[in-house]
């Protein structure tokens, strides 16, 4: 009976930790998020590159600086049964200073979880601006 209720212990705290690490993982992917969208959002790339898991170099480009976003909306958003990679899409509103035209683009991201880290990291290329 003694090893029935330790038995019960263990599946209930282990239940507790399970939750808090899905708990974790949500917040920690808002932060990564949240971080990635502003820094598109003021042209920042250097920041945005740094959140990929294969860093961009830097991203200095003469587009680039004449590139500014005027919105960014999230659109979907679809989570692996494991959760540790996530596939985001985001529309970003923008133009080129030197066109004057906003052009509309549906940025598709692919977020992965590193376990060992704690953190999550962009698979794909920042957005492509044109």
């Amino acid at each position: 009976m003694r090893r029935i209720i330790t038995l019960l212990i263990i599946a209930v705290f282990m239940t507790g930790c399970a939750s808090a690490d899905k708990s974790k993982r949500s917040i920690t992917l808002n932060k990564a998020t949240r971080i990635y969208d502003n820094a598109i959002r003021w042209g920042d790339y250097d920041i945005a590159g740094s959140l990929r898991k294969q860093p961009a170099p830097a991203a200095g480009s003469a587009l680039l600086k004449r590139i500014k976003v005027t919105s960014l909306t999230p659109v979907s958003v679809t989570v692996s049964d494991d959760q540790s990679l996530v596939q985001r899409a985001v529309e970003i509103r923008y133009y080129n200073e030197d066109r004057m035209k906003v052009i509309t683009l549906v940025d598709h991201q692919t977020w992965e979880y590193d376990s060992d880290e704690k953190t999550w990291y962009l698979i794909t290329p920042l957005p492509a601006f044109r």
